[in-house]
Formats: C-alpha cells, sequence, structure tokens
C-alpha cells in the first residue's frame, strides 16, 4: 500500500486543529482533504493497480497501525470535530433566533401596552365630556300615567330624548344579538372623528360582505357624508365596512374603537366584533345599552338628519343614480317619527329604534327581538304611551335612579 503524502497530511492536520471562520468553509476544508487523500490512495490513479495483486495477512496484535488505518482514524476524528462543531454552531443559531423572537415579542407587548395606556387616556378625555355634557341635562321628570303598554317583542327601552330619562325597560339589560342597529355606535364613532366631506375609497373587502350591499365597488370613491347616509337610511353593509376599513384600517380595529366609544358612552353591556352587526361569535348588546347610544346618537346633528331621510339619491362614481328608501317605516307612518335605525338577523329578530318628537317631547324607544309587522307595532305603542305621560317636574335626585 502506497504511504500517505507528507503534504497531503499536513493538509488533514490543518483542517483539524484551524478554527475555521464558518462551517461552509470548515466544510469545504474536509472536503477538499478528503479529495486530496482519497485521490492519493484511489487504486484507479495508482501506479499499483499496473502491478499484480498480493495477498494481505492481517497484523498481529501488537503491531503497528498502517497507513492505511492511520489514515482512517485521522478522518474519522476530522469528521467528529466537524459534527461537533455544526452542533455548535446551530445551537448558536437557535439561541440567535430566540433571543430574535424575545426581543420582538417585547416590542410587540410595549406597543401594544403604549396603545393601551393611550386609549385609555382618550377614554378618559371622552368619558370626562360625556359627564360634563349630561350634567347639563334637563333633571329627571316625575310623571304620571298609565302602566307601559305589552308588546310582542321581547327585550325593549324607553328612554327621554332631553334628559336621558328611562320611562320603560324590558329586559332590557340581557345581552342578545342587535343586528343594524349598532350601526348607530358605527355612525357615531365616524362622526367623532369628524371631516364627513373627505373622500373614502371602497377596498377589496367589501366583494366579501353581504347581504344588504349598496354595490359599491372596490376602487371608487365617496365623501364620507355620503357614505354615512347611505349606511343609516338603508343600512348597507359593504359601506359600513368601507367606514371602519378607512377609520382604523381594518374591520377589527375599527370594532375595537367601537367598543371603546360604548364604554365612554356607559353602555356597559356591550360588546362588537363588526360595525355592520352581522352575526359574530361574541357580539352582543342590550335594549338599554342600545337606547344609551341612540340618545348619544340624536345629539348629533349630521346623524340625526340622516336617520331622519326618508328617500336618499346615491350617485355612484360612473353618474349612476340609486334612491335608497329608509327601513324605518314609521317615518311617515308615525306622527312626529324622526328616525332612526331598523335591524334583522335570524339570531337578533327584527329590531328597531324610533325617535319621535311631539309638542317639545322628545323620546326614544328600543325593541328587540320582535317579528314584522309586530316590530312596528310595538314602537307605535310605545311612542305613543311615552308621549302621553304626563310630566309633574323635576324628580328628587335621590330617585332619578341610574340609566
Amino acid at each position: 500500500m502506497r504511504p500517505l503524502n507528507l503534504g497531503v497530511i499536513w493538509i488533514l492536520c490543518f483542517v483539524a486543529t484551524s478554527p475555521a471562520a464558518s462551517l461552509a468553509q470548515e466544510s469545504g476544508s474536509r472536503s477538499e482533504a478528503v479529495e486530496a487523500v482519497e485521490a492519493t490512495t484511489d487504486p484507479e490513479n495508482s501506479p499499483e493497480t499496473q502491478a499484480p495483486e498480493k495477498a494481505v495477512t492481517a497484523p498481529s496484535e501488537g503491531a503497528k497501525k498502517s497507513p492505511e488505518q492511520a489514515r482512517i482514524e485521522m478522518l474519522e476524528r476530522i469528521a467528529d470535530q466537524l459534527s461537533r462543531r455544526m452542533r455548535t454552531l446551530k445551537e448558536r443559531e437557535a439561541a440567535l433566533a430566540a433571543r430574535e423572537s424575545a426581543l420582538i415579542e417585547r416590542e410587540k407587548t410595549a406597543k401594544e401596552r403604549e396603545e393601551t395606556v393611550s386609549s385609555l387616556e382618550e377614554l378618559m378625555e371622552m368619558r370626562e365630556e360625556v359627564v360634563e355634557r349630561r350634567e347639563q341635562l334637563p333633571p329627571p321628570q316625575s310623571w304620571n300615567g298609565p302602566p307601559a303598554p305589552e308588546i310582542y317583542g321581547r327585550y325593549a327601552a324607553v328612554l327621554d330624548g332631553k334628559t336621558m330619562q328611562f320611562y320603560h325597560k324590558k329586559e332590557a339589560h340581557a345581552r342578545v344579538p342587535v343586528a343594524s342597529t349598532q350601526k348607530l355606535v358605527t355612525a357615531l364613532v365616524i362622526c367623532q372623528e369628524g371631516d364627513l366631506d373627505r373622500l373614502v375609497e371602497v377596498p377589496e373587502a367589501v366583494l366579501q360582505i353581504e347581504p344588504t350591499v349598496i354595490g359599491v365597488k372596490p376602487g371608487e370613491r365617496y365623501t364620507r357624508r355620503e357614505m354615512l347616509t347611505a349606511l343609516l337610511v338603508k343600512s348597507g353593509n359593504d359601506i359600513a365596512a368601507t367606514l371602519a376599513i378607512d377609520n382604523a384600517g381594518s374591520v377589527e380595529a375599527f370594532a375595537k374603537k367601537m367598543n371603546a366609544y360604548a364604554r365612554y358612552i356607559g353602555m356597559t353591556d356591550s360588546h362588537f366584533i363588526n360595525p355592520h352587526g352581522l352575526p359574530a361569535e361574541g357580539q352582543y348588546s342590550t335594549a338599554r345599552d342600545i337606547a344609551i347610544a341612540a340618545f348619544e346618537a340624536y345629539q348629533v346633528p349630521d346623524i340625526r338628519a340622516m336617520v331622519g331621510t326618508k328617500r336618499y339619491d346615491f350617485v355612484f362614481n360612473d353618474g349612476t343614480v340609486k334612491t335608497l328608501t329608509n327601513t324605518n317605516r314609521l317615518l311617515g307612518g308615525f306622527e312626529g317619527c324622526n328616525g332612526m335605525k331598523t335591524g334583522f338577523t335570524y339570531a337578533a329578530g327584527n329590531c328597531l329604534v324610533c325617535s319621535a318628537s311631539v309638542d317639545g317631547k322628545e323620546r326614544i324607544t328600543v325593541v328587540l327581538k320582535s317579528a314584522r309587522p309586530e316590530v312596528s307595532q310595538d314602537s307605535k305603542a310605545l311612542l305613543h304611551w311615552s308621549l302621553g305621560l304626563e310630566m309633574l317636574g323635576p324628580m328628587d335626585e335621590s330617585l332619578a335612579g341610574q340609566p
């Protein structure tokens, strides 16, 4: 057998002991060293291939290692060392990845905390505003009149549009789906930001919204005022999604703003997942809370004008005009009715929020989980009853209670 060349042995020793700058260099050095060794011992390249084959006898115990055995042992040591270095490198890479992941998570947590603090500060400011405004409301009134009428709807609430005084509640604290009546909260959030004449571009997401749509298409542009009017007159779900994404960047982010605003105005039993009221797990409100939202909406001139609009000509970007008829049948069907919002899903049933103004009296009614045409009849009965109450004068504050 041909002995190893001294130059090859030196290369092997260098590969085995030198600190490689990287795993790739180590692997390359090993590969080159192995190829060099194999080239010197390859039977096809060796002069001995021309010589007759000689019998090889096994060395006796205690005999010196042959060059071939020494070569094999050296290669094994090299392979073992490279394997250890490869494991070390992988461990370092894993540790680095873990540190980077931890850093990203800390940054995310810090950002969420900042957003939470900012949201709380904003909530505190808004809460102070609403408290100051409500302190200026006329005092609740003592009143006289018959009991509230029996209605078909399972949940209901009646309150004063000026004083925010509740006259009647029927299971008003039960958490239930409220369908499109929650669009009143959507409208309040949009109006809170203002700039209603700003143009809004319709996003691709509207193609996934159903079933009630106005028909706007991705890329079209309309003012917030146009879209908000279409939302409150005809209850377009595609409009709700467009306004939400324009306002907060996504439906999910807008729902967070809805929930913050709801807490700010005193809606203590509501949680919203979307801006339109389509069924969603974990989404609910109450007759009481929707009545509070309706009261707030009633104080906003822009919203009050929109919910009282019987017909609205929506002009598409291509010039096509679509006449939208208000879904609230009590507009024109009950004297003094001036709004507000309808709603329907199979889970929520037929829902109706109504407002009316007669002889200086302002009333707001909420009926949930009713049917058609009972929901209109329920609302008429509650409006007629509440408008007929005899006001006796300011109520004793100790008897006024909480909404």
